[in-house]
């Protein structure tokens, strides 16, 4: 397919459909309300919440946009992704962003840990939120339960069960749960306060996640026809990053053609793309 510059052909002034949305505009479907409400009090009372879903349904734009919101002056957020997995990693990484080095033994990372979240506090006087992106993650290493033994530590802090010394989110794919229902994790399970979970957007919904995307943009044109928007739905089933590569790529067919609106025509062919029929195949298998 050949590529068109559709932000100029249609006058935009930001790329839509990309994760760069500012979050004022981002769609605030009611489950993503009732989402930042949760985690509104789970910051509140240094709470532990577990955020899953399914591939693409924006749980990090969630996060973004929750974070995004917090006063810096009273609120430090330490966010760490899925990569290293091991006991030390959750204490190295975010030592690291506050400019320290983690001691090598685990231990010691910890109380290291744990001092610097009672300097945020009782120096600062800040509320610590660590947000753990990826944790699905957690399951497919084989030091799993030792990972997380030491969720268990990270909210007992240095005062014992004298309350969390920070607020635990942990973000991450469904499949997460396979872990945290087993037996072994008990103790943690029962540490959860919220439960919170993103879903598909729903028929109804698609077309206003559109346009708030648009509105980004700078639109001040619809761009779809609604014949096309309940295609894009039925293709993407609802899921927020679906819809957003076969959006970018029907605005592209759209622009190549010299059209100002997108038909059911330029979406199918848009879905027949070598990319967007990929994903798709991907999605639905």
């Amino acid at each position: 397919m050949e590529l068109k510059d559709f932000v100029s052909y249609f006058k935009l002034q930001n790329m839509p459909f990309t994760n760069r949305i500012g979050t004022e505009y981002l769609y605030k479907s009611d489950s993503i309300v009732e989402i930042q409400n949760k985690l509104q009090l789970a910051v509140q009372d240094n709470s532990f919440a577990v955020l899953s879903g399914e591939p693409g349904t924006g749980k990090s734009t969630v996060l973004r946009k929750f974070t995004s919101a917090l006063n810096p002056e009273q609120f430090l957020v330490l966010y760490v992704s899925m990569s290293n997995a091991t006991p030390r990693w959750l204490y190295s990484v975010p030592l690291e962003m506050l400019g320290i080095k983690a001691h090598t033994y685990v231990n010691d990372a910890r109380r290291q840990f744990h001092k610097e979240l009672d300097i945020q506090r009782e120096t600062y006087h800040k509320k610590v939120i660590m947000v753990v992106d990826e944790a699905h993650l957690f399951t497919m290493s084989y030091k799993k339960f030792d990972l997380l033994e030491e969720i268990r530590f990270l909210l007992n802090g240095s005062r014992y069960d004298s309350g969390s010394p920070l607020t635990l989110i942990l973000s991450g794919q469904s499949e997460i749960w396979n872990i945290l229902r087993t037996e072994r994790c008990k103790a943690i399970t029962q540490r959860i306060m919220y439960v919170c979970k993103t879903n598909n957007l729903s028929k109804e919904q698609v077309g206003p996640y559109i346009a708030s995307h648009l509105r980004w943009a700078g639109s001040s044109e619809p761009l779809f026809s609604s014949e096309a928007v309940d295609l894009i739905s039925d293709l993407s089933s609802g899921i927020p990053r679906l819809i957003n590569k076969i959006c970018i790529h029907s605005l592209n067919y759209a622009a190549l053609k010299n059209q100002s609106v997108v038909t059911p025509e330029l979406v199918a062919q848009a879905a027949n793309n070598e990319v967007i029929d990929i994903i798709l195949k991907g999605a639905n298998a």
